[in-house]
């Protein structure tokens, strides 16, 4: 895929080039752990649950229908700018001959994004988020702390723009050659 990083172009397509590069290289990097029961995902042996994952981006477009009507649909994320919707897609498939228990999916939002609230999607799936890719919990929960000038702490709620991972903990197993999907939205900033 070719981004036009040639010598010809403009300083602000350059920043463009490489802020569009940047989101899809971290979009298809992205689904970064997986765990099923007490098996590594990349276990070689094929009698054990194997949640194989795939990732894709959409950016949303606003088109006209036949009677030039504006409606919005979904594209391939092939030219991205701020202010930009994507949505990212894992979808998942178990390629292992058992049923896999207590699935979990670890995603990042990627750098240059920002989660918008209540987006992230997940049939039979818990979603919890967090701010520093170890502690997760439900948004009510999530809180952070700031030193204040006389040497306390004081503690404030996160705001969905500040999660930095998202992660889904599948309720129900997923059969040998089961799937699913999980998804969540972001916007380029």
């Amino acid at each position: 895929m070719l981004y036009g990083t040639g010598s010809k172009n403009h300083a602000r397509e350059g920043t463009t080039m490489k802020g569009k590069r940047r989101i899809l290289f971290a979009a298809m990097l992205a689904a970064v752990a997986v765990s099923v029961g007490a098996t590594n995902a990349a276990a070689a042996d094929p009698a054990k649950p194997v949640l194989a994952l795939t990732l894709s981006v959409q950016k949303e477009a606003t088109v006209k229908d036949a009677e030039g009507k504006p409606k919005v649909e979904w594209q391939e994320a092939t030219d991205v700018k701020p202010g930009d919707i994507l949505k990212f897609t894992i979808a998942y498939k178990n390629t292992g001959l058992a049923e896999a228990r207590d699935g979990l999916v670890t995603d990042p939002v990627p750098k240059d994004t920002a989660y918008i609230s209540g987006s992230a999607e997940g049939k039979d799936a818990e979603i919890t988020f967090s701010l520093d890719g170890k502690t997760f919990q439900s948004p009510p929960l999530l809180k952070y702390k700031v030193r204040q000038a006389d040497g306390s702490d004081a503690e404030y709620q996160a705001t969905p723009e500040m999660y930095t991972h998202i992660q889904w903990k599948l309720l129900k197993p997923v059969p040998s050659g089961g799937t699913g999907s999980l998804s969540f939205k972001a916007k380029v900033r």
